[in-house]
């Protein structure tokens, strides 16, 4: 795994006098990984997988946990639980197609977490950081009923059209 570019981990604050850090992942995050996708609700699941999904893919795990920094990136947001250990609640990466200057995100948080700014931080980051390697667009492709994601990045600039060739998922995009 390579270093992240000029990536500073960022401290924000929660509601209650609680923080969490937003920082790039690492190799020994596969089970708070797991935490994260246990955490989520089905509808969750299947708004981010956009199919119904029970059990993060092995491949998809070693895919995230391991990154060409130059073409990928994967930030986490940490917060310390009750029992005093360090637990993931969100968790949003990009990856750059070979030769291409746009790359494609995807974001979850927790539930439990959801409504309190962390995709809103964890995507700024991910833009900036994508800003930052040259890249030109940052680009998704969202269900049309996730509208909790619409709204997150109609209010980030994105732009949102629809897919011409299937109704369920609309394109986002915003130029860098």
């Amino acid at each position: 795994m390579k270093t992240p570019i000029s990536f500073s981990n960022k401290t924000y604050a929660l509601d209650g006098g609680s923080n969490y850090l937003i920082r790039p992942i690492q190799p020994d995050d596969r089970e708070r990984i797991i935490g994260l996708f246990n955490h989520l609700s089905p509808e969750s699941r299947y708004l981010r997988f956009a199919h119904a999904i029970s059990k993060l893919p092995d491949d998809f795990l070693d895919d995230i946990l391991h990154l060409d920094y130059k073409k990928e990136m994967a930030l986490v947001a940490v917060i310390e639980n009750h029992s005093g250990t360090d637990e993931i609640v969100g968790i949003a990466r990009y990856v750059t197609p070979p030769k291409k200057s746009s790359c494609e995100f995807s974001l979850s948080v927790s539930d439990s977490h959801a409504t309190h700014g962390i995709g809103t931080h964890l995507m700024l980051d991910l833009i900036a950081h994508a800003k930052e390697n040259g890249l030109q667009e940052i680009l998704g492709y969202v269900l049309s009923k996730n509208l909790k994601m619409l709204h997150l990045v109609s209010d980030l600039g994105f732009q949102i059209t629809n897919l011409d060739d299937d109704p369920d998922f609309k394109t986002v995009s915003l130029l860098l």
